[in-house]
C-alpha cells in the first residue's frame, strides 16, 4: 500500500465535494486534459457506480460516504492491475485531515518498487493540489456548480 497525508483548513464537506464531482478533478488536478463524468452513479449522480474519465485513466467510484470516505478503482489507462484508491477525511478543529491510500498490482513482475514510487509521488501531488485548490476555490469551480451530492 502507498499513502499520502495532508491537512487543510477546508471542511470535510468542501474536500469531499471536490473528490465526488468528476469535473472538479480537472479544476484542482494538473492533468493534461479535462475530467468528465461518463456514467452516473447507481443511486446518486456522483455515488457508487459513477465513472469519470481523466486522461489516460477511466475510474469508477466504489465507496461514497459523505463526508468521510471516497474510493475509486481504475477501469483502464493505468500501467497496473487492480488499482484502488481510498481517500479518508477526518474533521479536525482547524479543518480536515486527508489520508489518501492506494493498492495495486504491477503489470510487469519485479516493477512494484518503481511503480509504487511513481504512484506515491502522484498521491503526494494530489494531497498538495487538492487542499490548495479547495482553500481558494473560485466561484466557477465545477464543485461549486454541482447540485446535491
Amino acid at each position: 500500500m502507498i499513502q499520502a497525508t495532508a491537512t487543510t483548513s477546508a471542511t470535510p464537506e468542501e474536500v469531499f465535494r471536490h473528490l465526488a464531482v468528476p469535473e472538479a478533478w480537472g479544476a484542482w488536478g494538473k492533468f493534461p486534459g479535462s475530467a468528465k463524468q461518463t456514467r452516473k452513479g447507481d443511486t446518486t449522480t456522483y455515488g457508487v457506480g459513477s465513472v469519470k474519465k481523466i486522461w489516460p485513466a477511466s475510474e469508477q467510484t466504489v465507496a461514497y460516504e459523505p463526508y468521510s470516505h471516497f474510493a475509486y478503482v481504475a477501469l483502464s489507462g493505468l500501467p497496473v492491475r487492480r488499482y484502488r484508491s481510498d481517500v479518508h477525511l477526518e474533521a479536525r478543529d482547524s479543518g480536515t485531515a486527508i489520508r489518501w491510500e492506494a493498492v495495486f498490482e504491477p503489470l510487469v513482475p519485479g516493477t512494484r518498487p518503481l511503480v509504487g514510487f511513481a504512484l506515491g509521488r502522484m498521491l503526494k501531488s494530489f494531497v498538495r493540489w487538492l487542499p490548495a485548490h479547495v482553500e481558494n476555490c473560485p466561484d466557477d469551480c465545477p464543485a461549486r456548480r454541482a447540485g446535491d451530492l
